[in-house]
């Protein structure tokens, strides 16, 4: 498998787009030549770098490309390096972009990267990751009495060109419960969503493996169907459990070297489990996004952890009992756990995809007036492009691609 992206640089004018001029210079007024790179989909000399040296210390920091080529925060909020550039993808979607002279995070940092585009971090010497670099989704509960969740951290580009390959919503609630979310889709198929109980109302199915022609993170698990006449306050006709986001892209280019030491990751999020007093079916898991990794050597220390796992399926529910929520994909090579049924009737949700299984886990139909489980999300994809590529003893889930 060898993705090729047409891609053109945005927001550095006519001549960085041909690559005609001088080659980027550094802040100590030095050049750096790009006579010999020529990393895949882009030309680094149309970059221009935005700061020599990046290094993050010991602390949490944000990088959100919402805007153009995306800000890097501190953990009081405050901007420490803003990008303009941006490269625009074959399909009309662009890719936020970092260039640096050198990148670093050293231990007991965290890098957590959200935003709506993928990002491409360039370095023209060396990008050494000992701390934790987050491009993953995660769930979380936005009201705890009505037992209401849904995806609160989108990680860069997730649920992007995800046409077909998003898992399907379950069927709604006639006399008992409704189905349960298909699992995301991207390397493999997601897990298909359990069926409701009383009327076997089905649940959604996975969608299709999608394609990496263009630079994008991994695909949303489906919702339930509604709750309709049989929920119960808090619950509404409309209820639903919500499927989970699927992980970010991020792309890690080098003039000379990776080092990863530390962890890597663009994890699915877990699909919701069923509302309070809904009888609603689980939310499907997000697939896990895209990591790339390209230099002439690349590293992956014994103690490092490189993964894009699916996110587990949410648990069905009923009229008096909620489901329970899935897992987000793990930082490891364990899969998620799909959320637990309610326990007199529900649905378990599907286990989220690691390691050697790509596909996420088939949730549990409800054999009573409950919902069915939410399908496990797929795995996504690690790719390696190097003729110096050194995996170590390192945790690396799903297996890498190497190109």
């Amino acid at each position: 498998m060898r993705s090729v992206w047409l891609l053109a640089l945005a927001a550095s004018g006519c001549r960085a787009i041909l690559g005609i001029g001088d080659p980027p210079a550094l802040g100590d007024g030095g050049f750096v030549s790009c006579e010999g790179w020529h990393p895949e989909g882009f030309d680094p000399c149309a970059l221009t770098i935005t700061t020599d040296k990046l290094a993050l210390g010991g602390a949490a920091y944000t990088y959100d490309t919402s805007v153009a080529g995306g800000t890097l925060y501190d953990a009081a909020h405050q901007a420490v390096v803003t990008s303009d550039q941006m490269i625009m993808q074959s399909d009309g979607s662009a890719v936020a972009v970092l260039a640096v002279g050198e990148l670093t995070t050293a231990a007991g940092s965290t890098l957590a990267v959200v935003g709506p585009r993928p990002l491409l971090i360039a370095s023209w010497s060396s990008i050494t990751l000992d701390g934790a670099l987050d491009a993953g989704s995660h769930l979380g509960v936005v009201d705890a009495a009505a037992h209401i969740a849904q995806t609160i951290r989108f990680g860069a580009g997730a649920n992007q060109g995800c046409t077909g390959s998003a898992g399907h919503d379950g069927g709604p609630a006639m006399a008992g419960g409704s189905g349960g979310g298909g699992g995301g889709s991207f390397q493999a198929a997601g897990g298909g969503g359990g069926q409701g109980g009383i009327d076997a109302v089905a649940g959604g199915a996975a969608g299709a493996v999608a394609a990496i022609a263009i630079l994008h993170g991994g695909c949303p698990g489906g919702s339930s169907g509604a709750a309709g006449s049989v929920a119960r306050p808090p619950a509404s006709a409309g209820s639903r459990a919500l499927g989970g986001a699927g992980g970010g892209a991020i792309r890690l280019v080098a003039h000379d070297a990776i080092d990863v030491a530390g962890a890597v990751s663009a994890n699915g999020a877990g699909g919701a489990g069923a509302p309070t007093r809904s009888a609603c079916g689980g939310g499907g898991g997000g697939a896990g996004g895209y990591l790339g990794f390209e230099a002439p050597s690349v590293r992956f220390g014994a103690g490092a952890i490189v993964t894009a796992n699916g996110g587990g399926g949410g648990g069905g529910g009923n009229t008096s009992e909620t489901g329970g929520d899935g897992g987000d994909g793990v930082v490891g090579s364990q899969p998620a756990p799909g959320g637990a049924g309610a326990p007199s009737c529900g649905g378990l949700g599907g286990a989220g995809a690691a390691a050697s299984r790509l596909g996420g886990a088939t949730a549990v139909n409800a054999s009573c007036a409950g919902g069915g489980g939410g399908g496990g999300g797929s795995s996504g994809f690690i790719v390696v492009r190097s003729p110096g590529f050194v995996p170590g003893a390192a945790t690396v889930s799903p297996a890498a691609q190497i190109e």
